[in-house]
């Protein structure tokens, strides 16, 4: 275990991969399970439920999965090679959750177009969440 936490560059970056994936198993959780999750979004139909359950769903798994593959090593790369890796996957998430963000602001004070629905502070909380824990992770790597 001693070896996976130096590869994440400490101790600190290594509790922050963990809580990054914790709620990655949340955000998960909610989509799959939790079908009050798309009320309290507003949403009053079926089509929210399928996209979430559907590309947003299989791209959270993806992302879940990856972090589990870089965590445990499973390609048993040197260290070097590992840093790469972290650097490359947390900079695209960086990025990924950061568009989100931006697209959460505009859509919760009305700067787009809603369609129709009222937005809701957990649209733009959930990758507000994602971002403070990569840019965590980044900081302290």
């Amino acid at each position: 275990m001693s070896q996976h936490i130096l590869e994440a560059g400490g101790t600190l970056p290594f509790i922050f991969h963990v809580l990054f994936m914790l709620f990655n198993v949340f955000v998960i959780y909610q989509f799959f399970f939790n079908n009050k999750f798309f009320d309290e979004l507003g949403f009053s139909n079926e089509e929210p439920k399928t996209i979430f359950r559907g590309n947003f769903g299989v791209i959270f798994l993806a992302i879940l999965l990856m972090s589990i593959l870089l965590t445990f090593d499973v390609t048993e790369n040197t260290y070097e090679e590992n840093v790469i890796q972290y650097e490359f996957w947390y900079s695209f998430l960086a990025i990924l959750f950061l568009f989100a963000t931006i697209n959460g602001v505009l859509r919760y004070f009305n700067f787009v177009n809603n369609y129709g629905f009222k937005p809701n502070i957990r649209g733009l909380m959930f990758p507000l969440i994602g971002l403070i824990l990569v840019a965590l992770k980044l900081i302290t790597t």
